[in-house]
């Protein structure tokens, strides 16, 4: 019996494991594109190269949703507009809440 629940509890850190690393591979995936959405901004790199029209085109849906927010066409620092801060700030936002929550131990 004991040893049924020892191998219960490794095939769930196994696949709490996996689960983890995927999440942490999509979140990689998410910020490297709006770190790249932002350099292309920055350079005034419009979307008549392919990576512009690459990249734009994945960020699109998030950043009309955001345009919708007042104010959100006011550039903010040289061609950065409030859209691209807020893209910036929301990863960093997600980035400090993995880190805030994520050395607890609830074995107590």
């Amino acid at each position: 019996m004991l040893e049924q629940a020892s191998r219960r509890r490794q095939a769930q850190s196994g696949r709490s494991q996996l689960a983890t690393e995927l999440l942490l591979t999509a979140f990689a995936a998410v910020g490297t594109v709006i770190v790249l959405r932002t350099l292309l901004v920055v350079l005034g790199i419009s979307e008549r190269i392919w990576i512009g029209q690459f990249v734009y085109g994945l960020t699109r849906p998030v950043t009309n949703m955001l345009a919708l927010i007042p104010g959100a066409d006011r550039t903010v620092y040289g061609r950065l507009t409030t859209v691209d801060i807020t893209l910036l700030g929301l990863l960093a936002l997600f980035v400090l809440g993995i880190m805030a929550t994520g050395g607890r131990n609830n074995s107590r």
